[in-house]
């Protein structure tokens, strides 16, 4: 896994976009799949202990500790507006958020969830946050200590000023949007042949 040091960063090459003023600084978004994700909900509680910046985790099916402040469901343009209003996102590895927090000229910070913690059916989230780390869209992180790096890099070098929402990432958000749906259906019985 690759992954930069703050310190590697010359900040003066670095666009910056202020945040609003008064909102949290850190927006954690777990998805809406039904499989509990408290891998990340215990991460963030932990660096949001740290931080005297606040942090909303919109928490899906996860319960969500007292520490924390969030929700449960976010419509669209409810994240749209977080989104615009934040320094930092965390998602989970799902197509459409991080294209959404893309388009919002971020980039975002991934824990994808893994399928060896009941974090989902399989291994798909892996493969595609993999995928987009090779091209340096995202920042893949896999432990507390390689997302406090990457929350801190992140800060430090703002977001981009650049529109990357291109035809290529609309059909990856529809592809993404296909798939999550296909997961939450589960499993189709096998389809017999007909009979003549």
């Amino acid at each position: 896994m690759r992954f930069f040091r703050s310190s590697d960063v010359d900040t003066r090459l670095v666009p910056w976009v202020p945040r609003a003023l008064g909102g949290p600084c850190v927006a954690v978004l777990l998805g809406t799949d039904h499989h509990p994700f408290d891998r990340l909900v215990r991460w963030s509680e932990a660096l949001a202990a740290e931080s005297a910046e606040p942090w909303f985790v919109q928490h899906g099916s996860t319960r969500l500790p007292r520490t924390l402040s969030g929700r449960r469901m976010l419509g669209g343009r409810e994240v749209a507006s977080l989104m615009e209003s934040v320094d930092v996102v965390i998602t989970h590895g799902g197509p459409g958020l991080i294209m959404e927090a893309r388009s919002a000229r971020h980039t975002p910070i991934v824990v994808p969830r893994d399928p060896a913690h009941g974090e989902h059916v399989d291994g798909h989230q892996m493969t595609f946050a993999r995928h987009l780390e090779a091209e340096g869209k995202i920042h893949l992180v896999d432990s507390l200590d390689t997302l406090r790096e990457a929350v801190e890099l992140v800060r430090l070098m703002g977001r981009t000023n650049q529109d990357v929402s291109d035809a290529r990432n609309l059909t990856t958000t529809r592809f993404g949007a296909l798939v999550d749906e296909l997961h939450r259906q589960g499993p189709r019985p096998p389809r017999l042949p007909r009979q003549r």
